[in-house]
């Protein structure tokens, strides 16, 4: 019997059932993929993140994988494995973590309670808005773009965002990973967003950082400054801090374990 320590932790929230929760597993040798797609799936969150340290360094390989597929950034999941790594004393509290990821070298540090991540921006390109599009949403776009992974929709307001029930099953038709709906925010958050991924096997994300890596730029250019206070309105709900410099994007958040405990592998 092989047993695999796994601990649940809520990102980018400061208590616990709050934010957007995400499994951990540090390996203590090489996993098969399949058999983290089935951990994934068994865990049935949207992210279950996999670390292991690279021999001879303080550096971790990361990834990261959702009940359906391994994807290619994930921030609610780096952030998880940070806190994982400090609260069990894998990694020392004042260390400067790197992850190496599909998406390149990752960094987190803590900063004053908070855990920064340094990941990189994603800037994204205005389309023309599809005709079936505000069908689907159930609300017109004021605008529309494609980013790297998702296609970015603002709606008129923030109360539109929080009220919106869209189609997912016409979503999911789509070849993307997910749709961040955004808004300008009110005068507690700059602005407010909802991340949508049926595509990817995730209805509804409760806490998307890397989808913060568009919006930082995407909200830079329309309000004209570089650093936000940023809420994501899922039922769940999360706040994180975003910085843009230049082509990287600081996103900050907090953390909190839930559960502890081992999976048992035949």
């Amino acid at each position: 019997m092989t047993l695999q320590r796994v601990v649940q932790v809520d990102a980018f929230t400061d208590r616990p059932f709050a934010g957007n929760p995400a499994a951990v597993c540090v390996l203590e040798q090489p996993m098969p993929d399949g058999l983290m797609a089935s951990i994934a799936a068994e865990m049935n969150l949207a992210e279950t993140a996999f670390l292991q340290r690279l021999p001879g360094t303080e550096d971790w390989s990361l990834r990261w994988f959702t009940p359906e597929v391994e994807v290619d950034l994930c921030g609610h999941a780096t952030l998880a494995s940070a806190h994982a790594l400090w609260e069990s004393g894998e990694a020392r509290e004042d260390q400067r973590l790197r992850f190496h990821t599909r998406s390149g070298i990752l960094t987190a540090e803590r900063r004053d309670g908070w855990i920064e991540l340094d990941f990189p921006a994603l800037p994204s390109t205005q389309e023309r808005v599809p005709d079936w599009l505000e069908g689907a949403l159930g609300a017109p776009p004021v605008n529309f773009e494609r980013s790297r992974f998702d296609l970015v929709v603002e709606l008129a307001d923030e109360r539109t965002v929080r009220g919106l029930e869209p189609d997912l099953m016409r979503l999911a038709r789509e070849p993307v990973r997910g749709f961040i709906v955004t808004a300008r925010g009110s005068e507690e958050y700059d602005f407010v967003s909802r991340w949508f991924g049926p595509g990817a096997g995730v209805m509804e994300d409760p806490v998307t950082g890397s989808a913060h890596s568009v919006l930082g730029p995407y909200w830079q250019a329309r309000l004209g400054k570089s650093e936000f206070t940023a809420f994501q309105a899922s039922r769940r709900g999360g706040v994180i801090r975003v910085a843009v410099r230049g082509d990287r994007v600081l996103l900050s958040g907090r953390a909190v374990t839930t559960l502890r405990g081992e999976l048992i592998l035949a």
